[in-house]
């Protein structure tokens, strides 16, 4: 049976193990990051954030070391409202920088509607993101360093299969799981007279899907974009 053998995690997300510097001890190198999900609301919605921990750690298989297996574990969930695009970008550039997201870590927005204002305002700070516009069909392609257009549904089944297959799983004490379980409920697939396929969405006074959505942008960061590279971003005026 596998097991991890003594690993040390550095700053800039890679995770190797320990030799102890015996020659016949390969040096395998993993990683540990994060993916922060975001979908933002008009000044009465809620914007949310979810954060999905994303690792291959090295493991000893008792005759050497090798990959493990890759986990997506959704660890970080929170949402909020009644606060301005300025708040909304300083509380998602100190959740990239915090323990132990910092350094390590990809912040992914949604990029339609309000989105795109919020986006302008993350890249004036410098602030490396990707910003995801939602569109129709079964596709996605990026749009130079920071957009990236994606069909809806298949961001929506791409997240669907990934739960499905266990390749992405709930921490057992993640504060609101109840409520993004039933924002990905409120998604359903329903067929248009013309044979073509689209998904619908119900609407309750719980919300209007927004950590379903956040975790859905995620999700599809972490299936089909690449890291970037990660740095560390200072709010204006903060010291």
């Amino acid at each position: 049976m596998s097991h991890s053998p003594k690993l040390c995690y550095r700053a800039n997300g890679e995770v190797v193990n320990e030799t102890t510097q015996d020659p016949a001890i390969p040096r395998v190198t993993g990683y540990q990051r994060y993916w922060i999900g975001a979908d933002l609301g008009q000044a009465n919605d809620f914007s949310s954030a979810v954060v999905i921990k994303d690792q291959c750690l090295p493991v000893s298989t008792g005759s050497g070391v090798v990959l493990g297996s890759r986990e997506r574990t959704v660890v970080y969930a929170d949402k909020f409202r009644g606060v301005s695009y300025v708040e909304v970008v300083d509380h998602l550039i100190r959740l990239r920088n915090a323990p132990p997201f910092g350094g390590k870590s990809q912040l992914v927005i949604d990029g339609t509607s309000i989105g795109r204002v919020v986006s302008d305002m993350l890249w004036e700070q410098n602030v490396d993101h990707s910003a995801i516009q939602m569109t129709g069909g079964q596709e996605w392609s990026k749009k130079g360093s920071r957009y990236v257009n994606a069909g809806k549904t298949f961001m929506i089944e791409n997240l669907a299969v990934l739960f499905a297959s266990g390749d992405i799983k709930f921490a057992h004490d993640l504060p609101l799981r109840d409520e993004i379980e039933a924002d990905l409920a409120s998604f359903t697939m329903q067929t248009t007279a013309a044979g073509n396929q689209i998904i619908t969405q119900s609407r309750s006074a719980a919300g209007h899907g927004d950590l379903g959505i956040a975790l859905i942008v995620g999700g599809f960061a972490s299936q089909y974009l690449k890291p970037q590279t990660i740095l560390v971003s200072t709010l204006r005026g903060w010291h």
